[in-house]
């Protein structure tokens, strides 16, 4: 488990899908920050217990990107993409979420069934094949 920041005034807790088969619940795939109608969990460790009432969610797979990123490309907060990703399993992944935002630096954001779906190691570059929607 990674314990990631900034801080935010909900406790939320990403997990892959296959992770939900070990841990017994069933979250939805939902965008960072949307907590409604979410499972809880409890977290162990050396440290003590903390039961999370709700938070629990399959992260919607996003880019972050900063204003400048997404004037370059033509998209907006909030778009929806399909990025192309080239290797030895290449793959197309699409509903991706375009998150746009003065901190951020552009990345793309997938969980570790989505990464190991297509042989992604820390680096590679996802090309945007096409805008879905713009919501």
């Amino acid at each position: 488990m990674r314990v990631l920041g900034p801080t935010r005034k909900e406790t939320q807790v990403e997990i892959a899908m296959t992770e939900q088969f070990k841990v017994g619940i069933q979250p939805p795939i939902r965008e960072s920050g949307d907590l409604a109608n979410t499972p809880g969990i409890v977290l162990e460790g050396p440290a003590g217990t903390s039961v999370i009432e709700r938070g629990v969610i399959c992260a919607q797979r996003h880019i972050h990107m900063s204003p400048e990123d997404a004037m370059r490309m033509r998209l907006r907060d909030k778009y929806v993409v399909r990025v192309r990703v080239e290797g030895s399993r290449e793959l197309i992944y699409g509903d991706v979420v375009v998150r746009v935002n003065p901190n951020y630096r552009l990345a793309m954001h997938i969980d570790t069934d989505e990464g190991n779906a297509a042989n992604i190691a820390t680096g590679m570059l996802g090309h945007i094949e096409e805008i879905q929607s713009r919501h």
